[in-house]
């Protein structure tokens, strides 16, 4: 997803808000709308269980799950010299439903305490949040039925809506393999045996006796 929100401008919608989004102060937001069904609670719990690997730490409620990417910055303090390290974190909520918003807040470098020495914050936060949402929609069911949506809606093959796919997730880790190679049919009835009707036949009636050129015929009174 990171191919679409590259350089975007983050704004609060209405329709977002109401379903308990709020944007804390000097934060950034991003807000990414999908136009897919996630309402079976077996698929929620299944993006937890689908992301176990990818190094993310996951939790969920209700029919929200969250994943959040911890990651640590080593530098020199400009005064002393002294190398100093901090424990950063960038959180996306997923909040599933009729449709799915992907959002993830970039919090002000000051909630995580003294870090003025951190250089490009802001920019490091975007890139591996946009790393956790590429991360969820290749490698869960958000992305098998992404690709389904772009075979109804767009009238795409199935090869070319998985392409499609992993072109809009180009930072997704351990990407998951779809492959493009159609389903075969599943197997109807099996036909009964055609029964091997006997063949008759009719031998040919006997040719009459025909009276002949070379017949000789008697007759005469006694």
């Amino acid at each position: 997803m990171s191919a679409l929100l590259k350089d975007r401008v983050w704004i609060m919608l209405s329709e977002i808000a109401k379903r308990g989004v709020y944007p804390l102060h000097a934060s950034r937001l991003g807000v990414f709308r999908m136009p897919v069904d996630l309402t079976d609670w077996s698929d929620i719990s299944s993006i937890s269980n689908d992301l176990k690997s990818s190094g993310f730490k996951m939790d969920a409620y209700a029919d929200r799950v969250y994943a959040t990417y911890k990651w640590t910055e080593k530098g020199l303090d400009p005064l002393t010299g002294e190398t100093l390290s901090a424990d950063l974190n960038v959180t996306v909520e997923a909040v599933t439903g009729e449709v799915i918003d992907l959002i993830y807040q970039i919090k002000p470098l000051e909630f995580f305490g003294d870090c003025y020495w951190v250089k490009n914050y802001r920019q490091k936060a975007d890139h591996n949040a946009k790393i956790v949402i590429d991360t969820i929609i290749r490698n869960t069911k958000i992305g098998d039925k992404l690709v389904a949506h772009y075979q109804k809606a767009e009238k795409l093959s199935l090869e070319r809506a998985i392409k499609r796919l992993e072109e809009l997730t180009p930072l997704a880790q351990n990407p998951k393999v779809r492959s493009a190679a159609a389903i075969p049919p599943p197997a109807g009835p099996a036909s009964s045996p055609k029964l091997v009707q006997p063949t008759i036949t009719v031998a040919p009636k006997a040719r009459a006796a025909a009276a002949g050129a070379d017949t000789i015929s008697l007759s005469g009174t006694g």
